[in-house]
């Protein structure tokens, strides 16, 4: 049987549907062959309502078959598709986590705070759950942990109260949190797929990176090395070209940056563990003695030591974060960082618990940003403008919008944000916006060192109306 209505192919560029009003010239053609000749094609004829079905219908299918095909593209897949790809390389999706804080409850020696017992953030109303059961101490106090009933990023709050009243719990307090995830993003998903592919590999450090991120919890990791024999400097403050005599260092040469007494010093010929001390001008006193001829410096920053490892992680256990350092990393490869953890070498023939060995790494310290939007004031704008501009940015940062979440070592760009906003609606019409690490920002981007890991909550994102 023949038809008029145009086939779909494939080629070079995958699967090619034909342009809807083609297909219904088709249907149309098919529809007047079969009730031999005659019909009439036009608003309110039963024919047309039949033509216009029938090419819905086509044009439907060709919809959600571009989409499959499309879905096994991993540049183009996405939602279950997607989790499909990744499975073949025997990862999942990772799944929001809720924000958990550490709480000193205090009350009467030897009362109970049940799994379950509900504290309050009265700011947002959030609730947050007890996840692990206690008794308050002799000293009238114990530190329990409690869980954000809702998952997503939400921010450490503050101060808490108690929503369920228990005899002999009196207040509680925030001792520290950490901020949870929102489910991983389209563009993070394949970016760790991507990674993971390194991860069949080992000693290089694509392999490490993907171990680190393969584990659950990690939010970010940054590799790199030093294959020298002297210190280097990552995010350095200041470079110069200068000699060392004993423990004076004599400055030559254009200064980049702001050399001042308390910096690092790395370099070629450089002792580990080198600082000024003090001087100015082109004359410093450092710490050790030492004698290096003239030659480029670098001051301040993220130092590496010779012949090591950095590893920089966000996110995750410690003891799961070290192992898999360890699984990857070359032997006889030395670390630096400030996390150290021992692992446990069990390979055959070696008996339980195994040979240790101690892994070190760089737990990094959050960076809080703030950032300031500004917008042109007009009658558009709605009552919750602030909370829908809150939200919007802290789905940029975790990605959560279907874009990268911001990353270790990598400048924060304000343009990441603009799509965000943007979408909220005409109203949202941008004059400005800017980033840094103080209130009332002005920059367009900031500059994140390699053990520091970008944070930002809703109370600091603020907005301007002009």
């Amino acid at each position: 049987m023949s038809t008029n209505v145009p086939a779909v192919s494939l080629g070079p560029n995958g699967y090619i549907a034909p342009a809807e009003p083609d297909i219904l010239i088709g249907v149309e053609a098919d529809l007047d062959a079969a009730f031999g000749g005659n019909l009439a094609f036009g608003n309110g004829f039963p024919e047309t309502q039949l033509a216009n079905t029938q090419t819905a219908i086509i044009g439907a299918t060709n919809d959600q078959l571009l989409a499959l095909f499309n879905g096994i593209d991993p540049a183009y897949a996405s939602g279950r598709m997607q989790d499909a790809l990744g499975r073949i390389y025997f990862m999942t999706r990772i799944a929001a986590q809720a924000t958990v804080i550490q709480v000193l409850c205090t009350g009467l020696p030897g009362v109970n705070i049940p799994l379950g017992a509900l504290l309050v953030d009265s700011s947002t109303g959030y609730q947050y759950a007890c996840t692990t059961a206690g008794t308050i101490l002799a000293a009238g106090t114990v530190t329990l942990p409690f869980a954000n009933t809702a998952a997503g990023p939400f921010a450490v709050p503050a101060s808490l109260s108690i929503y369920q009243a228990i005899p002999g719990w009196d207040s509680v307090a925030v001792s520290s949190g950490i901020v949870g995830n929102a489910v991983e993003s389209r563009a993070a998903f394949e970016t760790r797929r991507q990674g993971s592919v390194a991860g069949n590999s080992i000693e290089s450090l694509a392999a490490i990176r993907a171990a680190v991120l393969a584990v659950p919890g990690v939010l970010s990791c940054y590799t790199a090395e030093n294959p020298n024999a002297y210190p280097i400097a990552f995010n350095q403050v200041a470079s110069s070209t200068a000699s060392i005599s004993g423990t004076t260092m004599t400055l030559s040469g254009t200064v980049t940056g702001t050399v001042a007494v308390g910096q690092t010093v790395s370099g070629p010929g450089v002792s580990v563990g080198t600082t000024i001390t003090g001087g100015s001008g082109t004359s410093w006193t450092i710490s050790p003695s030492q004698t290096v001829p003239s030659t480029t410096l670098q001051f301040g920053g993220v130092v590496i030591n010779p012949n090591k490892l950095y590893v920089c992680v966000s996110g995750g256990t410690s003891a799961a974060v070290a192992a898999a350092i360890w699984s990857k990393k070359g032997p006889g490869c030395g670390y630096v960082g400030n996390t150290t953890v021992t692992v446990y070498d069990t390979s055959p023939p070696y008996p339980a618990p195994g040979v240790p060995y101690s892994v070190t790494y760089q737990s990094a310290t959050n960076l809080p940003l703030y950032v300031a939007v500004t917008l042109s004031n007009n009658t558009s704008i709605p009552a919750n403008a602030l909370t829908l501009i809150q939200a919007a940015i802290l789905a940029a940062f975790s990605g959560a919008d279907g874009g990268a979440s911001v990353q270790i070592g990598f400048p924060v760009l304000v343009s990441r944000f603009y799509a965000g906003i943007l979408t909220l609606g005409a109203w949202a019409q941008i004059l400005s916006i800017g980033i840094g690490p103080s209130a009332s920002p002005t920059a367009t981007s900031a500059t994140v060192r390699i053990d520091q890991m970008p944070t930002t909550t809703a109370a600091n994102i603020t907005l301007n109306l002009v």
